[in-house]
């Protein structure tokens, strides 16, 4: 059987079609062309329609017999009966509801409720409250239909308002317990009159109907499995699904996932609980990752300079660096601060661009070393770590991380491993064994932290603190 998996990533779309009786497979990705100054709103159409021709490249005169689709949490949109737009699709870097969860937090009583009720923080990256924000800015959304990306195209591709629980865990929306819709939540919020999408299992389906299938160049009735998010299948795809496996992904943001075997709720609020398509996920995320580093590149280097040409330009000497606060994008875990900015702290004369570059490299690193320590003061230690993502083509870096982290890290060699992710729950809604030889990782290469850093790096941990503290939002201005 052939399978065709899609994915709407943050700033991809991608594909890849597997054949189970070759193990062949062949990856595509193409960066989406998306209007206007702001890439963290979208036009969900038009998202779709890059997304099915990428498809189509892939598929066109195959016998694909189902499709899996893969993409991103908390992404909002929400539409009428039709599917037309009421509002275009807002992706979790938007941060538009920052000042209103900024002063819902205020209430104390009503964060720790929202928190242990739905396993996610009063924070501008939830559908939750993205969609408080559209009211209060006059937008009617009174019975809209409120998706996701993933599960408008599902939608677009089937007919069918459904997404899966997976999908709905990152909403704010979905009750940690019960695994439903919260009508409670949506009371509070003043959102009973916005329409949901039907929640159903990770391995349902529903026929690909005729206007999907011309675009993909298909024929009408594969069947099409319900969206899952990228993170989960990321956990799924790299076989990291037993309680105590921990995935470390570390793309535009950066994210850990522990495989768990309950939700798990932070006595400080640091972390949040999600589902895995599979069971449960107790993890952590920082906006800043990737993106920041791009960010480095793009302003501190002459244009062409690519990230090999600095890579020289680095040194693992300790020595004086800037402190860098990576919160470009406001700060998800460990402290939820949607106003948080990030900065370079600690600047001398002599510190060079390579010092700043680097100096994006360790400050990212150590933010999430934070959310690591958050985790596993929850968790306990994992038995391992799987990393992957955009630090993997960095040596220099992939060490940093092992270094800072103190502990092995098992380096991930699916290059793409959501959308293996994706095949494999494909797979497992098809009734074979996502078990398949050209999926598996027997001797992944473990970087190991070096001793002699250690001193070194637990002293710029706690620099990294003390800048952390300092420049917390609440902090009054020196006049």
């Amino acid at each position: 059987m052939k399978i065709l998996a899609l994915e709407a990533s943050t700033t991809s779309a991608k594909s890849m079609l597997f054949d189970t009786e070759t193990q062949e497979s062949v990856v595509e990705t193409r960066r989406f062309e998306v209007d206007g100054p702001d890439t963290s709103v979208r036009n969900a159409e038009s998202i779709y329609s890059q997304l099915m021709a990428l498809g189509r490249e892939a598929a066109v005169g195959q016998e694909v017999g189902l499709i899996a689709l893969s993409g991103t949490w908390h992404g909002l949109t929400v539409r009428d009966a039709q599917l037309a737009e009421i509002s275009p699709v807002q992706e979790w870097s938007y941060a538009g509801a920052q000042d209103l969860c900024a002063g819902l937090r205020e209430d104390e009583e009503f964060t720790e409720w929202f928190y242990r009720r739905t396993g996610c923080m009063v924070n501008a990256i939830y559908p939750a409250f993205k969609l408080m924000l559209l009211r209060r800015t006059g937008v009617d959304i009174s019975g809209g239909l409120a998706l996701d990306q993933s599960s408008y195209t599902f939608a677009r591709m089937t007919g069918w308002r459904a997404t899966s629980v997976s999908q709905a865990s990152g909403t704010g929306l979905l009750n940690a317990e019960t695994c439903e819709w919260d009508q409670e939540i949506l009371r509070r919020l003043g959102l009973e009159d916005v329409k949901l999408p039907e929640l159903v299992g990770a391995e349902a389906t529903a026929p690909l109907n005729a206007e999907a299938a011309a675009l993909l160049g298909l024929e009408p009735g594969a069947a099409v499995l319900i969206p899952g998010p990228d993170g989960g299948m990321n956990q799924v795809g790299n076989a990291a699904t037993s309680p105590g496996e921990m995935t470390f992904s570390m793309g535009t943001s950066g994210a850990l996932r522990l495989a768990a075997e309950a939700p798990a709720f932070s006595p400080r609020m640091s972390t949040w609980s999600y589902r895995s398509p599979v069971g449960w996920l107790s993890g952590a995320a920082a906006s800043g990752c990737t993106n920041c580093v791009d960010w480095a590149k793009d302003r501190l280097f002459e244009p062409g300079t690519t990230y090999a040409d600095i890579e020289p330009q680095l040194s693992e000497q300790p020595r004086d660096l800037p402190l860098f606060m990576p919160f470009l994008f406001g700060e998800r875990c460990p402290g939820w601060q949607d106003q948080r900015r990030g900065g370079f702290l600690e600047l001398h004369p002599s510190h060079t661009r390579a010092d700043l570059y680097q100096a994006v490299l360790h400050g990212v690193t150590l933010s999430l070393y934070h959310c690591y320590r958050e985790l596993t003061d929850l968790n306990g230690t994992p038995d391992r770590i799987i990393l992957s993502g955009g630090v993997l083509s960095s040596p220099f870096w992939t060490q940093l991380v092992a270094d800072v982290f103190g502990t092995p890290m098992e380096l991930s060699e699916l290059q793409h491993s959501s959308v293996v992710g994706a095949v494999r729950m494909g797979l497992r809604a098809s009734g074979m064994d996502e078990d398949q030889p050209a999926f598996r990782e027997n001797n992944r290469e473990v970087v190991r932290p070096r001793p002699e850093f250690a001193d070194y790096y637990a002293a710029e941990f706690e620099r990294y603190l003390e800048g952390y503290s300092r420049t917390h939002p609440s902090k009054e201005p020196i006049l």
